[in-house]
């Protein structure tokens, strides 16, 4: 039964990897065509730049996980600073007229 459930998930991250490929590398053909100049830029070149995208898009996906991690723990980081510093009793040179 085990086996069957890891085939299964298996399958799944298969199917949502390759969906994936497929969508990044028609967005990034269709941004390419849209955003690029047409008597320069060769179709094979852009193609092979949308497929390498498209092979690619777990690591974007990855890095903007981590990107947003960072975002909450400075969050974080800075509320609980400015907690502390709320609490810490101030001097007289401290204390603005």
């Amino acid at each position: 039964m085990v086996e069957l459930l890891g085939r299964g998930l298996i399958k799944m991250l298969l199917n949502v990897y390759l969906c994936g490929w497929l969508v990044t590398t028609i967005g990034a053909l269709v941004a390419a065509n849209r955003l690029s100049d047409r008597r320069r830029s060769r179709p094979l070149s852009v193609g092979l730049l949308a497929v390498l995208a498209g092979v690619l898009w777990p690591v974007l996906a990855v890095g903007v996980v981590e990107l947003i991690a960072i975002v909450v723990v400075a969050r974080g980081m800075r509320a609980a600073s400015a907690r502390q510093s709320d609490q810490a009793p101030m001097e007289r040179d401290e204390v603005l007229i």
